[in-house]
């Protein structure tokens, strides 16, 4: 999809809601990530 973050998460983890099946960085944009995955639902 987008770059890798390398491992470097852009939020904290309470407040992430995509992790990165690669590399485990943690954001609330999915487009990031490369390989996203959701880890919880949108408010």
């Amino acid at each position: 999809m987008s770059k890798c973050l390398k491992g470097e998460s852009e939020v904290k983890k309470k407040d992430a809601t995509f992790a990165c099946k690669k590399c485990g960085a943690k954001t609330d944009k999915k487009t990031h990530l490369c390989k996203p995955k959701e880890i919880k639902e949108k408010k």
